[in-house]
């Protein structure tokens, strides 16, 4: 079997917009000396819960930056299932066409009801053989990207993101990487690039068949 894998944000949707909005709006109530800007979390995105403390709270305390934190995660997890976010052209009919030939996962570092999320707001739950992510799982992203492969008999994985972590996962597991160019964050290097979701379906192929 083989199987493409893929990276939630900045690769099959973009949530910003909605999230800094969601933020501001805990944050203006509870911590109003903190503001979110796009610029921000574009440069969090693909970080998870512990780097989010880290680097943006950095002026709270802990107890409170996990309160905070976990306050905004269950607002943009409500929001997302009812209204969703902006998916990225084409997403839902390249994955139909994908799942003919081959396994889909997804692996990101967010928390387990976004991802929940994403997947019941455009049900895909159907199209996957597999999904993990941090909020659910101790690993980092590359262990829980060779934990997915482990554990559905993958004989060989791609795996598409848009991050330097993504592209790091990606040879932690010892896959080769795909570097979603549309998304959130700059590599260094990789094996294919994509500079919109659908040229996926040809790079698979190219990669996958080797």
């Amino acid at each position: 079997m083989k199987a493409v894998i893929f990276d939630l944000d900045g690769t099959l949707w973009d949530t910003s917009d909605v999230v800094v909005k969601i933020w501001n709006s805990v944050l203006s109530r509870r911590c109003p000396r903190l503001k979110m800007t796009k610029e921000i979390m574009s440069s969090l995105m693909g970080k998870n819960k512990a780097q989010f403390m880290d680097d943006f709270f950095v002026s709270v305390k802990k107890a409170e930056a996990e309160s905070l934190i976990n306050e905004i995660f269950k607002c943009e997890q409500e929001y997302l299932k009812k209204h969703g976010a902006n998916m990225y052209d084409g997403v839902v009919d390249t994955l139909k066409i994908l799942k003919e030939k081959y396994k889909l996962a997804i692996v990101s570092n967010c928390q387990s009801g976004y991802l929940n999320s994403f997947l019941e707001y455009y049900s895909l739950r159907e199209l996957l053989t597999d999904f993990e992510c941090a909020g659910s799982s101790p690993l980092s992203k590359g262990e829980n990207i060779a934990l997915v492969i482990s554990r559905n008999g993958f004989e060989k994985a791609i795996y598409v993101g848009d991050t330097k972590s993504d592209e790091n996962a990606a040879k932690e597991a010892g896959i080769s990487f795909v570097y979603a160019s549309y998304g959130f964050g700059e590599v260094d290097s990789y094996d294919a690039v994509i500079n919109s979701f659908g040229e996926i379906k040809t790079i698979a192929d190219e990669l996958l068949s080797e």
